[in-house]
């Protein structure tokens, strides 16, 4: 069902999982009608989560919402998929896939210089466009050693249109033999989380981009689901995508 604006339909809901990156912001600004819609929810008591498949920890997706112009009032934290990552994880050596000079937050895991030598590789990120998915496949060629995404996302945001992402470097080690396992949208650990997050009113609405990530995770979890076409969605045919989500709009508007 199309719908022109949240407001349409935000009173049926108890609370909210709304995605970061393609719905609030662009990876650099607010998108325009966000704040509205948050200051909205937060006027009527609907709590909102806002979850990503950020391979960061919440802590610093946190501070990127308030950096952005989000007063830490209108959301009761954000979920992200490293933060439920790094909260399962039990090693001590780690090989990181990610981009140059970034801070992920994992503490206490000692990362190696050369994946052989880890217990587990984390793609937490992408050094993209500097690293190519062939820079990458020739790093990960012939090893045998498990993987963890934890952004499962294959396309991400950027100033220079849209990038090959984390989950298209693990969807690559797969080819290659290799074993990878997912933490993230559209899994159900990011759901459950989340979920417990708003203190799991009966009716949830989750919004994102991606009918890949956010409507098919929704779905599955037992949530509804509203597709934005914004972000990876954007200039796509909303009838045409799949999973079909339960609502649709043109853009994240109160």
């Amino acid at each position: 069902m199309r719908i022109d604006r949240l407001s349409n339909i935000a009173s049926r809901f108890g609370g909210m999982l709304i995605d970061q990156f393609g719905v609030i912001h662009d990876g650099e600004s607010l998108y325009p009608g966000a704040l509205e819609v948050l200051r909205e929810l937060k006027a009527r008591s609907i709590p909102v989560a806002v979850m990503t498949n950020s391979g960061k920890r919440a802590e610093a997706n946190r501070q990127r919402l308030i950096g952005m112009g989000i007063p830490r009032n209108l959301f009761v934290d954000a979920v992200s998929s490293g933060e439920v990552a790094y909260r399962s994880l039990d090693i001590k050596r780690a090989y990181l896939i990610g981009k140059d000079g970034e801070n992920y937050g994992f503490d206490g895991v000692g990362f190696v210089e050369r994946p052989e030598d880890a217990e587990v590789i984390l793609i937490l990120g992408t050094n993209a466009p500097k690293t190519t998915l062939d820079d990458y496949r020739e790093l990960l060629r012939r090893l045998t050693v498990p993987a963890i995404c934890c952004n499962p996302d294959r396309l991400m945001l950027s100033p220079r249109g849209l990038l090959p992402a984390p989950g298209a470097i693990a969807s690559l080690y797969e080819e290659l033999g290799g074993k990878v396992t997912w933490i993230g949208k559209p899994y159900p650990a990011i759901y459950s989380a989340a979920c417990d997050l708003i203190g799991n009113p009966a009716d949830i609405l989750c919004i994102g981009d991606s009918a890949e990530h956010d409507v098919a995770g929704g779905r599955a979890a037992g949530l509804s689901t509203l597709l934005v076409m914004t972000g990876v969605s954007a200039g796509l045919d909303p009838t045409a995508v799949s999973p079909q989500p339960d609502f649709w709009m043109k853009d994240f508007r109160w």
